[in-house]
């Protein structure tokens, strides 16, 4: 029977015939020998200097899994309570950009429309007009200013009406931002809408002025009633990183903004999420279409396409394939929320909420043969106290993905070691540096890393190390450099 993912804490997951965890897809069933030997790599100890370093780091044994296999082999290398069920942080981005692949496909693109309600006559339209959204995880400042400029060149120069913002295709509960860690304006804690504007952020233009000992701040794009109170303190010397780290506190209609920063760190733009979906893709609206010659002054609307309205401009995105790659190698909250809800409305129908997305994930996992007992989904994206997946299932996934088709795709998504994404500075000066790609997962209790490794030999090997609790990335290190030499 088909068996649904386990939803968020507090919720009952469905039960069922559970996919032996050693069967890959095209596989016979293991023979008694076979079962022998796999019942004995399941008690295989660590490498004796890794059980060596997490002594010295006072790290656990039993917070770390791991799971290692030759792609070319019957059975893993090493194996370390690897059927615990853990957080993975956001190396749960894997899981759902594969199934993103698997049920859109890498050519894949979002739509986003403009609707007219009111005659258009000579450039002016008398009425409003509706920007309808379908997911576009990536609408950002470039595409949007795009989008606009299309509006102009099909004839619409002035708007008579208010700008309505259609954000149905998804049905999502309130997010409240601050619930995960207390810090609402942070991007990765942003909330996912079907009309979703550059990642939800406001961009704050940073720039020391010399000549008056100030830090100028300014906002893109304009905030309507909310007052700056920049308290910003010009320092001296070089540029250090706590000069990207301001601190946003909002007051009713008052944004604190206080730190410090060096003149030496030049024009900078900092992120951080101020407004809700609607009136972040309005304040946009409005200043772009301004900026481009457009007249409006208008008011912001919520509502929907109604039946009588006539769809003047279509938008298309980024495909899938590419989008993929900001999710995993920049780890991108907001892009792989918008991801998860798309899955449920193509697959069961629109409106998107997450139980039809977790439905559709766990109906492509039992298809493919993927053990998902266990296996705990919220939003996809690994932001999560709750999310919870075994290094095995990691590694099962990581296995039927390199045998599937999208395998190029899904692999070239993931940072490459030493060189771009997470991974860019890890392993930047070493051997290992490009020989793997690999996704990066870190929370304050979680740290993990899977993926694709090309070891020295010239094996290629899946590697997932999961460990939940504090430390880890030293020891995380020390098992990459030794798979390495194997």
């Amino acid at each position: 029977m088909l068996k649904k993912l386990a939803l968020l804490a507090g919720l009952c997951a469905c039960v069922g015939h559970a996919v032996a965890a050693d069967l890959l897809p095209g596989r016979s069933a293991p023979q008694p020998a076979e079962l022998a030997l796999i019942r004995h790599q399941q008690t295989l100890e660590l490498p004796a200097d890794i059980t060596t370093l997490m002594q010295r780091y006072n790290l656990p044994a039993d917070s770390l899994s791991v799971y290692i296999r030759d792609l070319n082999a019957d059975m893993p290398m090493v194996v370390h309570n690897d059927k615990v069920p853990r957080n993975p942080a956001s190396v749960m981005k894997l899981l759902t950009t594969w199934t993103a692949l698997k049920l859109l496909s890498p050519s894949y693109t979002w739509k986003t429309e403009a609707w007219t309600r009111g005659e258009l006559k000579d450039g002016v339209l008398n009425g409003d007009l509706i920007l309808k959204g379908y997911g576009d995880p990536f609408l950002t400042d470039e595409a949007f200013r795009q989008l606009l400029h299309d509006l102009q060149l099909k004839g619409l120069k002035a708007i008579r009406g208010n700008l309505l913002v259609d954000n149905s295709y998804f049905s999502i509960p309130h997010h409240d931002p601050g619930a995960f860690d207390n810090e609402p304006t942070r991007v990765y804690n942003a909330p996912p809408s079907a009309l979703m504007f550059n990642f939800q952020a406001n961009r704050f233009l940073f720039e020391a002025d010399e000549s008056k000992g100030v830090v100028n701040v300014t906002p893109f794009p304009q905030i309507p009633g909310l007052q700056l109170d920049n308290r910003m303190v010009l320092s001296k010397g070089e540029c250090r990183k706590e000069h990207y780290q301001p601190d946003f506190k909002q007051e009713g209609a008052v944004m604190k903004v206080s730190g410090t920063y060096a003149a030496m760190c030049g024009k900078n733009f900092i992120l951080r999420v101020m407004s809700t979906p609607e009136e972040h893709v309005f304040n946009a609206f409005r200043d772009i279409w301004h900026s481009l010659g457009g007249e409006f002054a208008g008011k912001l609307q919520s509502g929907q396409v109604g039946r009588a309205d006539v769809l003047l401009h279509t938008h298309e995105s980024r495909t899938l394939g590419e989008q993929i790659r900001f999710i995993n190698k920049w780890s991108n909250n907001v892009m792989t929320r918008n991801l998860f809800l798309t899955l449920g409305a193509k697959v069961q129908g629109e409106p998107a909420t997450l139980e039809k997305s977790r439905m559709a994930m766990a109906d492509l996992l039992q298809q493919a043969g993927i053990d998902y007992t266990g296996m705990v989904v919220e939003n996809g994206s690994g932001l999560s106290r709750v999310e919870r997946i075994t290094a095995r299932q990691l590694g099962q996934l990581l296995e039927t993905a390199w045998r599937d088709p999208y395998m190029p795709e899904f692999m070239a998504s993931m940072p490459l070691l030493g060189e771009d994404g997470t991974l860019a500075k890890r392993f930047r000066e070493e051997d290992l540096r490009g020989r793997s790609h690999m996704k990066t997962g870190t929370l304050n209790d979680a740290s993990a890393i899977a993926g694709y490794m090309l070891t020295r030999t010239g094996k290629r090997l899946v590697v997932v190390l999961v460990q939940n609790g504090k430390g880890g990335h030293g020891v995380q290190d020390a098992i990459l450099k030794w798979v390495f030499e194997q």
